[in-house]
């Protein structure tokens, strides 16, 4: 799991990444930009050029991309590939030269959330799905 970008208040969303940690191996990288810009240009940052030429394969969090319900979101997680890379993008987003090198895109919602709040959704998201693995009764 890596996320670009430095979001304000990550408290909730630690709450579910140690919750995760507790039950099996994961981990969550927060990548810091040097320069975080407020709009996109084409150019890839250096933080994510160096990303790109050390990651074979990811899923891309993006508005655009497949929706699943959490039994789906399940299934992905632990009944396929066993090293699922999730990439949340910084405020403004990726260029369409990273945007195109992800293996999946991934859309939490058609709505636009902050970039807090989407990792937010996701690590509540990948608890779940470990809550069903373990047979947790939190999905319940």
């Amino acid at each position: 799991m890596t996320c670009f970008g430095s979001p304000k208040d990550l408290s909730a969303r630690d709450v579910y990444i140690k919750r995760i940690r507790d039950q099996i191996p994961f981990e969550w990288t927060d990548l810091r930009l040097k320069k975080n810009p407020d709009s996109r240009t084409a150019e890839i940052l250096p933080e994510e050029e160096k990303f790109l030429a050390q990651t074979k394969s990811f899923v891309l969090l993006d508005v655009e991309g497949d929706q699943m319900t959490s039994e789906d979101f399940y299934r992905f997680c632990f009944q396929g590939s066993p090293d699922r890379h999730f990439v949340v993008g910084p405020a403004a987003g990726f260029p369409p030269a990273f945007r195109q090198r992800a293996s999946m895109k991934l859309s939490l919602s058609r709505l636009t959330f902050t970039h807090g709040t989407a990792q937010l959704m996701l690590a509540e998201s990948l608890y779940r799905s470990v809550c069903i693995l373990k047979n947790h009764p939190f999905v319940k």
